[in-house]
């Protein structure tokens, strides 16, 4: 049954039983709508990635700046994420996925009539805000349409679609700045921001019967999740190797005569499809721990490989090992912390990891570029590498790697 706010209300009663086919179907529209946009949204934003840290060097930026300039959008997105998570689950998943796509393009709009460092640090301000807003609202949409069933391969799939902008956004992003320069590429990344916003007009909410009455917010309340700390603490790990990359890869690449950046995020993308899809399946077949822990150990093998390389395939094997051990373990968390909470937190609970996440890339652009400029990138990368190895702490509060939310009739 759908309102006039183009919200579906499920008419089933909680513990009523449902009919196998539509319990299990993954594929309807709502998903195919969601995915396309956020497709379209990591197409512009993932060459924006990876250009941005190079075109602060042509700015006359130093590589403190560009990790400057790439955590600014992380650091931002972590200041709005406890009243996103809140406004998630009080209000709807829907606007906001909306105002976070509008973002996404008004922020590449700044990007085009700029060009100083401290102006690009305003479009990284309404960029973060935007992320924080689709990346909370978008994954809890998600969370809300899923089989309980595959919810593993939901997010899995999800994920994919973002990975395919990742396979094609940095190399067309270098090809584009070494062709018609940086003012087209951001002419172009703000037009898939507008599209995905325009796709995201076509999908509906999915809540249940008396989902929404919420309590006012709180610094109690409303700002994390409790439930979720454990695995934000693994989000947290997995975002400073993350920011290292986006922040340094591109820069590092050229000092060793790697030749379109671009490719290291394609191969990385790459392995990213093929694991997500089959570790979102692993996950909801056995256990979450199957394909979190060799998925952090990969990531770290990845990040320590790098000063090792002085040719092509090193580069490549890091690049793989890097995309596989992030495609294992990004899906397999966020299914691990959907599991833990009911849909009354569910928004919060994903602010929450990403809260960690954008913490970690922060992290990793700030204070690993520190180390990069002071004692070099043969330095700065294994210690990103054994950042991501902290992660596989964040089971020792639980024991376990998946564990049911608890709901008497398992409503999660």
């Amino acid at each position: 049954m759908t309102d006039d706010n183009g919200t579906v209300h499920d008419p089933t009663p909680p513990g009523s039983p449902e009919i196998p086919a539509a319990r299990d179907r993954l594929f309807a529209r709502d998903f195919v709508l969601a995915a396309l946009a956020n497709f379209s949204n990591s197409f512009g934003m993932q060459m924006l990635v990876a250009t941005m840290p190079v075109y602060v060097i042509s700015l006359g930026g130093s590589q403190t700046d560009a990790g400057m300039v790439s955590g600014a959008l992380a650091l931002t997105a972590l200041l709005f994420r406890p009243l996103m998570g809140w406004l998630t689950d009080a209000w709807r998943r829907r606007p906001l996925i909306l105002v976070g796509t509008s973002c996404y393009g008004f922020a590449s709009v700044i990007y085009f009539l700029t060009g100083s460092i401290p102006l690009l640090l305003v479009g990284r301000f309404v960029h973060g805000f935007g992320l924080s807003c689709y990346t909370t609202a978008s994954n809890a949409y998600i969370a809300d349409i899923a089989p309980r069933t595959r919810r593993g391969e939901a997010v899995g799939l999800f994920a994919a679609a973002q990975a395919m902008g990742l396979i094609i956004g940095p190399a067309i992003g270098f090809l584009l700045i070494d062709t018609i320069g940086f003012h087209r590429l951001f002419y172009f990344s703000g037009g898939l921001a507008f599209a995905a916003f325009f796709i995201s007009l076509f999908t509906r909410e999915r809540r249940a019967p008396g989902d929404a009455a919420h309590a006012r917010w709180s610094l109690r309340t409303g700002l994390v999740s409790v439930r979720a700390l454990p695995v934000a603490w693994m989000a947290l790990c997995m975002g400073m190797g993350f920011g290292a990359v986006s922040a340094f890869i591109a820069i590092f690449a050229r000092t060793r005569g790697f030749p379109n950046p671009g490719f290291y995020f394609m191969i990385q993308a790459l392995a990213l499809i093929v694991c997500r899809i089959a570790a979102g399946r692993l996950s909801d077949r056995y256990n979450r721990v199957v394909t979190i822990v060799p998925g952090l150990v990969l990531g770290a093998a990845a990040l320590a490989l790098l000063p090792l390389a002085h040719g092509t395939a090193l580069f490549v094997l890091s690049a793989s090992l890097f995309g596989f051990g992030f495609g294992s373990a990004q899906p397999a968390t966020m299914a691990l912390l959907i599991d833990r909470v009911g849909p009354a937190e569910r928004g919060l609970a994903v602010s929450t990891y990403y809260a960690g996440f954008d913490a970690g890339v922060a992290t990793g652009s700030f204070l690993l570029g520190a180390v990069s400029q002071r004692l070099g990138f043969g330095v700065m990368w294994p210690l990103a590498a054994f950042c991501i190895l902290l992660g596989l702490a964040g089971f020792l509060p639980s024991g376990r790697g998946k564990k049911i939310c608890p709901d008497a009739r398992n409503q999660c």
